[in-house]
């Protein structure tokens, strides 16, 4: 990638603690203002989560059916045909099947923009998603078949278990306070990958990644916040 180390400069500096105002959309101007096709394809691909907690918060559960959501372009249209399955599925099955092809999506791009930190961090992130609804399921009392929720791309190599997080979030006596030790070990685990001043694709993926979590909590409006963070948190 060309050009990291001005780009880097640019970009709006990381606040110091979860709830403080950031731009995440600014970050993203300025990596499509670049015009290169390997930055532009990290910021439409990372910004698909956006698309997908815009399209469950309002499709599933504020009951619009007319919401419509459009994917950049360079998206794959393997990724947009489960996308866009949502009216053909129950809430939780396009959860399931859109954040994995979701991860599969991020993992190949790890590969194309040469990041070893992309790779990781979705493997990480994955095993957390899916502990936390197996942990969900088996406390619903629903009979859990691990070979179906968990996808090919998971089941080899994955050398992160996160179950002992998932233990410590289901200590904590309040929603939003889970959420934020959450996101603490997200960022914590982030951080332990990241070199710092390498001007290199996994600082600025790192710099993204750590970003859209403050900027999670800078946008949340409090009567919707629960809302949100189930649908951030569900597979």
């Amino acid at each position: 990638m060309a050009n990291l180390e001005y780009l880097l400069t640019l970009l709006p500096s990381l606040p110091g603690r979860l709830g403080d105002k950031v731009s995440v959309d600014e970050a993203y101007r300025l990596l499509r203002f670049e015009d290169n096709a390997k930055i532009t394809y990290l910021a439409d691909v990372l910004s698909i989560e956006d698309a997908i907690i815009d399209l469950g918060l309002n499709y599933y559960v504020l009951q619009n059916k007319s919401y419509q959501v459009e994917l950049a372009k360079t998206i794959p249209e393997s990724f947009k045909t489960v996308f866009y399955s949502f009216n053909e599925k129950s809430e939780a099955d396009w959860m399931t099947a859109i954040y994995a092809a979701w991860f599969n999506v991020l993992i190949e791009t790890s590969r194309k923009t040469g990041s070893s930190l992309l790779k990781e961090w979705a493997k990480w992130e994955y095993s957390l998603r899916i502990n936390l609804m197996i942990n969900r399921m088996k406390k619903a009392g629903q009979d859990i078949d691990q070979t179906e929720l968990v996808p090919d791309f998971m089941r080899f190599g994955n050398d992160y278990d996160t179950s002992s997080i998932v233990e410590k979030y289901y200590t904590c006596s309040e929603p939003m306070k889970a959420e934020r030790l959450l996101d603490q070990f997200r960022l914590d685990f982030i951080r332990s990958l990241a070199i710092g001043y390498s001007f290199s694709a996994d600082e600025l993926i790192a710099y993204m990644l750590e970003l859209r979590i403050y900027a999670r909590y800078a946008r949340l409006d409090p009567e919707k916040g629960r809302k949100i963070l189930q649908e951030v948190t569900a597979l």
